[in-house]
């Protein structure tokens, strides 16, 4: 299909690009240079439209990603000439694949380029994207190669870890254990990949698999995928209050209230009544009082937050919606005063205001 589009508009650079590109997937890298090359002669100034790679998600003209192409492939086999990535870089500065160029060149320092070539090269490339963890990664990779300089290396190893304290990498913080190791500090390798880390990381994971439940319950589709992933997720995160409401959301939407009451159901509250824990029960109560199920688990959790913290207003708030939600006005009134009794500062007309409302004639049916 492509090979007749290109035989009736030979001219069209999009179809060019998308011949080249099917020479490249088939490893067929002299015809694939040649349609590049033909991109570029028809499209110099890069005008005629645009490609997202599939594999890294950037978007730059067929021009730019043709030039890459040609660039990169000098860079293969045992002794790569870098010269024309270096070329790309130096011509095509506010290309989005110079970061790319750049991430090939890093790959051949991290390990086998001359020392002094990559003691030039990394302070460029970490200079070019001072907040990106990939220049320092591969620098401190060089570094722990060389077995120094250490004074450098512990520098890099911080500024890896400012960089990726919000979002914890595991090959980042195994490299920064490897080379304080090698440095002969292992109270740092410990901190940087010991169980703290690893807490962290499953934390991080169970998030992302409620996200995804999430996302797919919300939609109505791929539930069985979506309950899966949250009993993973049950299994290998902490088990805290903002998680347990996510799963237990997750099988509400799909239909399966009794899973939801296993885990974040009576045996729950009794546990954390036990225990005194008024906020968490508080949580348990507004989260069925939302849903609207699981009333009477939710009354007597919100009576027991009151019982605990007597002195909390929003705690008195959520019993009143409770009682509202079970349709005794008369003590949702009650609770609701309470919650204007105790609540101070901005709370307290937001108080005053749902009070009202309970206490407002109901409208009459038509």
């Amino acid at each position: 299909m492509l090979q007749t589009a290109y035989a009736k508009n030979p001219k069209d650079v999009a179809g060019v690009f998308g011949l080249a590109r099917k020479w490249a997937d088939r490893y067929d890298a002299p015809k694939a240079q040649e349609k590049y090359k033909e991109v570029i002669a028809l499209d110099p100034d890069g005008k005629a439209g645009s490609y997202t790679d599939e594999d890294t998600f950037v978007t730059a003209p067929y021009t730019d990603h043709a030039k890459y192409y040609l660039a990169n492939a000098s860079f293969a086999g045992p002794k790569p000439d870098m010269a024309p990535l270096k070329a790309f870089i130096a011509e095509n500065p506010r290309s989005p694949l110079v970061k790319q160029a750049y991430m090939t060149l890093a790959s051949y320092h991290a390990s086998r380029s001359p020392k002094q070539e990559a003691e030039a090269f990394f302070p460029e490339y970490a200079a070019r994207y001072p907040d990106d963890p990939a220049p320092l990664s591969a620098w401190l990779r060089r570094i722990i190669r060389d077995k120094g300089p250490f004074d450098k290396g512990a520098e890099i190893a911080g500024r890896l870890r400012e960089l990726t304290l919000s979002n914890p990498n595991p090959s980042i913080n195994q490299m920064i254990a490897r080379f304080y190791d090698l440095a002969g500090n292992p109270s740092k390798a410990g901190e940087a990949f010991g169980a703290a880390f690893m807490e962290r990381r499953v934390q991080s994971l169970a998030s992302n698999l409620l996200a995804y439940a999430n996302y797919w319950t919300d939609k109505k589709e791929n539930l069985e995928s979506a309950k899966a992933m949250t009993e993973t997720a049950l299994k290998i995160g902490p088990n805290d209050i903002y998680s347990l409401r996510e799963a237990a959301s997750v099988f509400i939407k799909a239909g399966d209230d009794a899973r939801a009451l296993e885990f974040f159901g009576p045996a729950w509250f009794e546990k954390k009544a036990a225990e005194g824990s008024g906020e968490d029960i508080y949580s348990y109560a507004q989260f069925w009082t939302r849903q609207g199920k699981n009333l009477d688990g939710a009354l007597a959790a919100a009576k027991k937050a009151v019982e605990f913290q007597p002195k909390v207003y929003f705690f008195w708030s959520t019993l009143s919606d409770v009682y509202a939600k079970m349709g005794n006005k008369a003590e949702a009134i009650k609770a609701a005063e309470k919650a204007v009794e105790l609540a101070e500062g901005s709370p307290k007309p937001a108080m005053q205001k749902k009070l009202d409302a309970l206490k407002a004639p109901a409208p009459e049916k038509k």
